[in-house]
């Protein structure tokens, strides 16, 4: 129990200061900023380089109030929620298996859904950096659960599903959408793409209703896929098509 505790911790705090991280890259990455300069974050509005209280994950953004320390401008609150959601999602990864191995896959898996979902949802790009960090992560989930050739195998079919969809839709599906599902299905086993898929394809139609509805969208409005396709493979592993 303490070692689930303390390691429970560990994960929180390292969350935390990896979210911190991850607002960084995403606001940096589209934008085409470089992550070595400048070295600190800076207020995207004054410009002026933050101190370290500046950046304490969740409790800086409180003690400020949610605004700039030196021009007032307010801070978007997606910076304190990505650093939290970070933070739950590594409690949550912590409790749903036993292996620390697998522990550190699904931080893996969580880390990168994290940045494609808040890039997906603002710019329609899925980063090649995340593509890569969720492969890496299936790998590693693979091996440790003795399932590596048929994970090739999921990424196969999954890859060759997504291409056909991409090829057909005429850009209704981005090629990004194509590489990151091929690395997600790496955590899987063949007969959960299936029910991946669904789940992804569900959610995205719920996602979508509310703008169909008030004709903000139609049949060819792009939808961000990205976010889905991670709530389907995430919920695939853990209940798996039967």
């Amino acid at each position: 129990m303490w070692n689930t505790l303390i390691f429970s911790v560990i994960g929180v705090i390292f969350g935390l200061v990896l979210g911190s991280f991850y607002n960084v890259l995403i606001y940096r990455i589209p934008k085409g900023i470089s992550l070595i300069n400048p070295k600190r974050s800076f207020c995207p509005v004054c410009k002026h380089q933050l101190s370290w209280k500046d950046n304490i994950p969740i409790l800086s953004y409180v003690v400020l109030g949610g605004k700039c320390r030196y021009c007032g401008t307010k801070i978007s609150p997606i910076y304190p929620l990505i650093e939290g959601s970070t933070a739950a999602l590594f409690l949550l990864a912590i409790f749903l298996t036993q292996n620390i191995w697998n522990v550190f896959s699904l931080w893996i898996l969580f880390s990168g859904g994290i940045i494609v979902t808040v890039i997906d949802l603002q710019t329609m790009m899925i980063p090649d950096f995340a593509v890569i960090m969720t492969a890496i992560g299936g790998v590693l989930w693979a091996i440790v659960n003795g399932q590596l050739l048929l994970s090739f195998i999921s990424a196969g079919i999954g890859f060759g599903i997504f291409l056909i969809i991409h090829l057909v839709s005429k850009q209704g599906m981005g090629f990004g959408d194509v590489e990151y599902f091929a690395a997600l299905a790496l955590y899987l086993v063949p007969f959960s793409l299936i029910w991946a898929i669904l789940i992804a394809s569900l959610s995205a139609i719920i996602f979508s209703l509310p703008m169909l509805i008030t004709r903000k969208a139609n049949r060819k409005t792009r939808v961000p896929f990205g976010p889905f396709l991670l709530l389907g493979v995430s919920i695939a592993i853990f209940i798996p098509w039967r």
